[in-house]
């Protein structure tokens, strides 16, 4: 038994096997898995709340989500840092009735979890219970809505933390290349706005108070509930609230993100940072969730760098020329834009062989000779992974809100496989020359200032804290 692992690890170590790995994975054929997408049950109640619920008693505990929709959105022209200044403050600081640590004490000794976080586009509190100790559990939950108490002295230390976490969000290079990305893309927009210290500092209690009071009063609200629950036992807990006229929020589009991708220009960002492994992205813009390209998309992103070892990312970036540890790309629909990063780490002095590798795999030559093969394998496997949207019940119910929240059409989760099935050949070459063109991208690369010797001239230096 001792030969035969050792025989494994020695194949798995040897760099032959290494390469030949994409191509046994990508010889695996799967017939589409069929399941049938749990039936959630949706109503409102009395004080307006949109409630979604599914059954399940296997277990005597109730999760839940509340869903608030003011967030970050929503702060106009203050200071962004209050938001996450009140989500890391307000759950510390508990109720009137349960102030500061007693809050999150008396929930822990019955068995209650509660957590906040307050999103771009709404506030989400999340809470899960012991079914029996509802009657207890629920009125102390209620008084954190009714009377919050949002402590000066916690604020301070969470300030402290903060500027802490600001101190050390330079230490990982992929978060460094995200943060410097999202900053440039949605400039002009609360999105792309990150912490600073001072702005940190200046933010007065009174500014956070206004903020949670604006989010308890916002009147949009949703209640997202699995497990063994009882839906009457919620029917008090929301206090009734006027419908209001919804301030004028920012909206980002495809034109807003198209804009500030145009900027940038065909300019290599390089984001100086002394490192021996460079992460290197694109990132572009597409369109919508809702839109008609959507599943084209999909199938595409799968077969260029989102399906894992079955990618040509990683077939010929890691496993043919072993140029990277990791290379693929990953896509993200809002309701009202979309965008997509290709992305890969290597040696520094390899980056400019990569990129250009990079750039390679995403020209209309490679994505016209695409074949019937490699549509049908990259179909079946989305289709196949859909079902894990709903491996629990709070995930399914998270999926039907952001239907929802999308504007999907009805049935948008039910018909998702048979769209995905319809994407053809001639769909995958139309969604490749509108989206996935490396001279409609921002280029950014984190590694040592040396890099710029590879593209000399066309390189835009700049700190990690430009």
């Amino acid at each position: 038994m001792k030969r035969i692992l050792i025989v494994i690890l020695f194949l798995c170590l040897d760099p032959l096997f290494s390469r030949e790995m994409g191509e046994f994975v990508k010889d695996i054929q799967f017939a589409p898995l069929e399941f049938e997408v749990p039936n959630i049950s949706s109503t409102t109640n009395t004080s307006g709340v949109e409630i979604f619920s599914l059954k399940n008693s296997e277990f005597p505990i109730v999760y839940a989500d509340i869903l608030i929709y003011h967030g970050k959105k929503n702060l106009g022209n203050r200071s962004t840092e209050i938001a996450r200044l009140l989500e890391d403050s307000w759950e510390l600081s508990g109720s009137s009735l349960y102030p500061k640590e007693k809050f999150l004490e008396s929930l822990e000794f019955y068995g209650a979890s509660f957590s906040v976080s307050v999103d771009y586009e709404k506030t989400i509190f999340t809470i899960a219970y012991l079914k029996k100790t509802e009657p207890i559990v629920l009125p102390i939950l209620k008084s954190f809505f009714e009377k919050p108490n949002l402590d000066a002295g916690l604020v301070s230390i969470t300030k402290g933390k903060l500027t802490e976490e600001i101190n050390r969000r330079n230490d990982n290079v992929t978060s460094l290349a995200k943060r410097k990305i999202r900053e440039v893309m949605f400039q002009g927009t609360i999105a792309g706005i990150s912490m600073t210290k001072a702005n940190l500092d200046r933010i007065q209690i009174e500014e956070l108070l206004g903020f949670q009071k604006e989010i308890l009063s916002a009147p949009k609200r949703r209640l997202l509930i699995t497990g063994d629950y009882d839906l009457s036992s919620w029917e008090s807990f929301f206090p009734k609230l006027e419908k209001t006229n919804s301030s004028a929020n920012e909206v980002i589009t495809p034109s807003t993100l198209s804009a500030n991708v145009s900027k940038v220009g065909k300019q290599i960002r390089l984001v100086e940072k002394d490192v021996t492994q460079s992460y290197i992205a694109m990132s572009g813009v597409l369109p919508e969730h809702n839109h008609p390209d959507f599943y084209a998309i999909q199938v595409l992103n799968y077969i260029i760098g989102g399906g894992g070892f079955n990618s040509y990312y990683m077939r010929e970036i890691r496993n043919n020329r072993g140029l990277a540890y990791s290379a693929g790309s990953f896509t993200e629909f809002q309701e009202t834009y979309g965008t997509i990063t290709f992305f890969a780490m290597t040696k520094s002095e390899s980056a400019k062989e990569v990129l250009d590798l990079m750039k390679e795999l995403i020209q209309p030559k490679l994505i016209d000779s695409l074949t019937e093969e490699e549509l049908v394998r990259a179909k079946n496997a989305i289709i196949n992974t859909f079902v894990f949207q709903f491996e629990d019940d709070k995930r399914t119910l998270a999926s039907e809100v952001r239907r929802r929240d999308h504007k999907m059409p009805e049935g948008y989760l039910q018909n998702f496989r048979k769209e995905i099935d319809k994407v053809t050949l001639a769909d995958l070459k139309r969604v490749g020359q509108l989206y996935f063109q490396s001279d409609k991208m921002i280029t950014t690369i984190v590694g040592p200032k040396t890099l710029e010797n590879f593209w000399k001239g066309s390189v835009k230096l700049i700190q990690p804290e430009d």
